[in-house]
């Protein structure tokens, strides 16, 4: 892939998201395509790389860049409107693509 591309996003977290630091790729997100079967997921599952760039006082938002790290993933879906879900062993935010 040759330029780094990303999205901008709003992230509303399950978790207080101040421990996460800002500006720096966080590298272990997944976004979901499929079903969990007992405690497995099926379907498809990209990593989704998110870099916190501001935090919305108050909340649990953010905002956040968003991207995936290969050229071959559903790069189409991250249009405005767009929203997933994040992944991190369970669910953790959801996302909305500004």
């Amino acid at each position: 892939m040759g330029d780094i591309r990303f999205v901008k996003a709003l992230i509303h977290w399950d978790k207080d998201p101040s421990k996460y630091p800002c500006n720096t790729w966080l590298p272990d997100l997944i976004v979901h395509y499929g079903s969990i079967e007992g405690k497995q997921l099926t379907g498809e599952a990209w990593t989704v790389p998110v870099r916190i760039t501001s935090l919305i006082e108050g909340t649990w938002d953010t905002y956040a860049d968003v991207r995936f790290l290969v050229d071959d993933a559903p790069w189409h879906l991250l249009v405005s409107g767009y929203m997933f879900i994040l992944w991190a062993g369970k669910e953790i935010a959801s996302v909305k693509v500004l």
